[in-house]
């Protein structure tokens, strides 16, 4: 019997001998085909034209069913050797020449074969058809040798099964050590990432995808430097999940090299570390609190510090008037009429009174900010408070004060309005020279009013703009100046 060329098989030529390939492949005691490339010639890019009729006692399956399904052949193979065959197959398309390969079948009634598939690379330059033309034997065996192989590879598929990491096997092809095929990945991806360790296998760009694309450069950088140094693979980073979830992943690798020094394959395990990066994140976040907690304490303290510099000074101006007023009363050798100690009694009660109020501003300023007390708001006319402060604030003495004021009637807290006017004309007299002119208007604004206080004074200093509202800061008096 004549052996068909590659030619003949090709173009479905009748062989040597004017036997047809069906009738050919019917009286070879195995399972020979033609397997036609078809496109970019990738291993499942592929179409079997020809196979023998020993395919349907081996595998259950009838030729016409592998000839109709071109990807049926691909998905009997066992997916633990599925990565390796397709792998196997790529590289002997991409560079020519012969395949010799032993992997497992899974027939239809649900039997593991073990198959010898051995072919070679042919082309036919007129017709630019590309083919393998192999045969595959059944080398199941019933032996004790291939029982004592079936029990070592149930304990190590035990082993490797009951381990709570993806292991995983990508092989190194020698043409391009930077493409790596993976040929075996434990069950667990599945757990992991949510997909099935034949998809994985069969898609050799699946990790391409699946890493987060803010890591990927750092992850890829980290490989080339162990592969190129030949030390183990430690890296982190994140992967997206099929369902969209983002998994922190530790990869922990080492390749293996031949004899000669060539690399073979990498060896790794994927660790889900997402728990503990959660943790790292709730610890880091806590400290993040703490570091902002201690930095308000340090802020309340300096504030404390500049308060009571604020304050102390406040004080000291009327209790010097009151204590200087007393004193002068009370000297023997100071006669006074009785007009002068009615006005110092005066005085002295007008400076006890701003120290009452004072302390109860402060007082509220304190139970304010801790919502122990509310403003006591009602309808008032801002312009006519204004005005009252105006007349009866001493300072303006020495200062002139133009009022340019309008009725504004709006819900206000009439005491607290009256220090934040009282305040804002010290300011102006305490950082302006005397003779200094202040201008002060109220206007109704979005609903509310708008208080305005100018003076003719050297203004803020720049580098004073933010800091003049922090709370209880002060710019340097006129005496400074």
């Amino acid at each position: 019997m004549s052996i068909p060329t590659s030619d003949e098989l090709a173009t479905g030529h009748e062989p040597t001998g004017g036997r047809t390939p069906d009738a050919w492949f019917d009286n070879v005691p195995a399972i020979p085909y033609v397997r036609l490339m078809e496109g970019s010639g990738l291993p499942f890019s592929s179409t079997i034209t020809h196979i023998g009729p020993r395919c349907s006692r081996l595998l259950g399956y009838a030729p016409g069913e592998f000839i109709d399904d071109p990807h049926l052949w691909t998905s009997r193979i066992h997916s633990d050797d599925l990565g390796r065959v397709l792998s196997t197959w790529q590289r002997t398309n991409q560079t020519g020449g012969r395949y010799h390969l032993t992997y497992r079948m899974i027939a239809r009634d649900g039997r593991v074969v073990q198959v010898l598939d051995e072919a070679g690379y042919a082309e036919d330059i007129e017709s630019d058809a590309r083919s393998w033309n192999g045969v595959v034997v059944d080398v199941t065996g019933d032996g004790s040798l291939a029982a004592d192989m079936r029990d070592a590879e149930e304990t190590y598929r035990r082993l490797v099964e009951q381990v709570p990491t993806v292991i995983y096997v990508d092989e190194v092809p020698p043409e391009d050590p930077t493409e790596v095929t993976p040929v075996y990945i434990s069950p667990q991806i599945e757990g992991l990432l949510g997909y099935r360790p034949e998809e994985w296998l069969r898609d050799p760009d699946l990790w391409d995808r699946a890493i987060h694309p803010d890591d990927a450069e750092a992850a890829n950088a980290e490989a080339s430097r162990s592969y190129a140094g030949g030390s183990p693979l430690n890296v982190e980073y994140r992967m997206i999940a099929r369902d969209g979830r983002t998994v922190w992943v530790r990869e922990e690798a080492t390749l293996f090299r031949d004899p000669d020094g060539v690399p073979k394959f990498w060896q790794g395990v994927y660790v889900d570390i997402t728990e503990l990066k959660r943790s790292e994140e709730t610890l880091n976040d806590a400290l993040e609190r703490e570091r902002d907690a201690s930095e308000r304490l340090r802020a309340l303290d300096e504030m404390k510090n500049t308060f009571l510099q604020a304050v102390s000074h406040d004080l000291r101006t009327p209790l010097a008037a009151i204590l200087g007023l007393a004193l002068t009363i009370a000297r023997d050798d100071v006669h006074l009429d009785l007009a002068d100690i009615r006005d110092m009694a005066t005085r002295i009660a007008s400076n006890s009174r701003k120290l009452d109020q004072m302390v109860t501003d402060l007082l509220d300023l304190d139970r304010l900010s801790r919502g122990i007390i509310e403003p006591k708001l009602r309808d008032a006319d801002i312009g006519q408070i204004v005005r009252e402060v105006v007349e009866q604030f001493e300072v303006t003495e020495d200062r002139t004060v133009v009022l340019d004021v309008e009725p504004v009637v709006i819900p206000a807290d009439p005491p607290k309005l009256e220090r934040i006017v009282e305040n804002l004309l010290v300011n102006t007299a305490r950082h302006t020279p005397k003779g200094s002119r202040a201008w002060l208007r109220t206007r109704a604004q979005d609903g509310g009013a708008m208080i305005t206080v100018e003076d003719d004074g050297p203004g803020v200093p720049a580098d004073l703009h933010e800091a003049v509202f922090e709370p209880f800061h002060q710019g340097p008096s006129r005496s400074q100046r």
